[in-house]
C-alpha cells in the first residue's frame, strides 16, 4: 500500500533548524558560500533531514496511538540539497499480527526530479491495532 506522490522542497531554514536541534556545527549547513568552500553545489541536507518529509505526508494507513518506533534505517543513495524538488512516497510493505500487536514496516522513498532514488527511510513500527 502506497501514499500518493507528494512534492517536497527542503529550505535553508529547515536544515538550520535540524542542525541546531542536534547540535551539528558543520559550516556546510550555514550558508551556500560555506558549502561551496567544501565542494558542495549549495547547502546539502543533513543525512537525517529527509525523515522530516513525514510532516507533509499522510500515512497510507490510519495508525492508532500509541505507536512504538522499534527501529529505523536511513539510506542516502544520492546527495540531497536545499531548494530542490523531491517526490516523496510512503509504502507499507510487511504487516503482521502477533498476539494483540500489529507490526508494520513502513518505507519513505524520496526521488529527485530525474526519477533517481535519493533516500530510503525504513521504519519498523509496533502498535496495538489498526483502524
Amino acid at each position: 500500500m502506497k501514499t500518493k506522490e507528494h512534492e517536497i522542497i527542503f529550505n535553508k531554514e529547515d536544515v538550520q533548524q535540524i542542525v541546531q536541534l542536534i547540535g551539528d556545527r558543520n559550516p556546510i549547513y550555514q550558508s551556500s558560500e560555506r558549502a561551496k568552500d567544501y565542494g558542495f553545489e549549495t547547502i546539502p541536507l543533513h543525512p537525517t533531514m529527509p525523515m522530516m518529509a513525514y510532516k507533509w505526508l499522510a500515512s497510507p494507513r490510519e495508525l492508532q496511538h500509541p505507536i512504538i518506533h522499534r527501529k529505523q534505517k536511513c539510506i542516502q543513495h544520492q546527495r540531497m540539497y536545499i531548494d530542490e524538488v523531491y517526490r516523496a512516497i510512503v509504502e507499507v510493505k510487511d504487516q503482521f499480527q502477533r498476539q494483540n500487536l500489529t507490526f508494520i514496516k513502513q518505507t519513505l522513498y524520496l526521488y529527485n526530479r530525474d526519477g533517481k532514488l535519493c533516500f530510503e527511510g525504513i521504519s519498523d513500527l509496533i502498535l496495538d491495532s489498526l483502524s
